[in-house]
């Protein structure tokens, strides 16, 4: 009752409005949104600051929150090589979480970013310095066993369910999509206020049919959690959750499971 008055009037005074998501259009196309320069990315430039401070923090003792631990409990089930492949990862979060919660050995793991032109350029020497490769577009291949990560990525995609099956096409051993926004209504986008006063543009999925997709590219679902996220709509068809699901392909079999 207290904070969400308290959240409102501090965004307001931010210059971000009262509300945190607004209306809906039927593509990310239709939403009014900050316009940027060519080849830039909203994210990008105010980001490595944390990623560093999330480096400092990994050998920290924290617990994290269950969209923090899905990626590294699920490395550590596997011995050996281990390529991960973070989707949109801005600057490297996966490999954040994976160098604070998993009892893993960097040097057996193959960590690939996919990211914007913008971000890659920023993020490259970072991610570098841990042994990890920054890419601007999903490679044909990677090396298995694999994880595919998608954290908070897959709403900002305006052709999503072709980037679904790219991903899908590396046939990785899980597939993770977290905090992704969810609802029982008909997917749609709206706007997001975000990076201090930008207007930019997300899908809600609706959850059905985002499961019922990736079925579609041969992934079961085989764990969901959500939350309900203390966020403000207006125009908006409702409320929503933020969902975090791992998706293993539907043609294997228990004793193929990782070691």
């Amino acid at each position: 009752m207290v904070s969400r008055p308290a959240a409102k009037a501090w965004r307001r005074a931010h210059g971000l409005g009262w509300h945190n998501f607004y209306g809906q259009w039927p593509t990310l196309a239709d939403v009014p949104v900050t316009q940027e320069a060519p080849d830039s990315d909203p994210w990008a430039q105010t980001i490595v600051a944390g990623w560093r401070e999330n480096i400092k923090a990994a050998a920290a003792q924290d617990h994290g929150d269950i969209r923090d631990i899905i990626l590294p409990l699920l490395a550590s089930r596997f011995t050996g090589r281990l390529t991960v492949l973070d989707f949109g990862g801005g600057p490297g979060v996966g490999l954040a979480n994976i160098l604070k919660f998993a009892q893993l050995n960097l040097s057996r793991l193959s960590y690939v970013l996919v990211e914007t032109p913008a971000m890659c350029r920023i993020i490259r020497g970072e991610i570098e310095t841990y042994s990890g490769k920054v890419v601007e577009r999903i490679p044909d291949a990677l090396e298995k066993p694999l994880i595919v990560n998608a954290g908070s990525s897959l709403q900002y995609v305006s052709d999503y369910k072709s980037t679904l099956s790219q991903l899908a096409r590396l046939a990785p051993d899980i597939f993770i999509v977290s905090e992704t926004p969810m609802s029982d209504q008909p997917t749609y986008a709206c706007q997001i206020l975000n990076t201090p006063h930008r207007k930019m543009a997300t899908w809600v999925f609706n959850r059905a049919e985002f499961v019922a997709e990736m079925r579609k590219s041969g992934f079961g679902l085989v764990f969901a959690v959500a939350r309900n996220p203390q966020l403000t709509h207006k125009n908006a068809p409702g409320p929503f959750m933020l969902s975090s699901m791992v998706f293993s392909p539907m043609a294997r079999s228990p004793s193929a499971a990782p070691k």
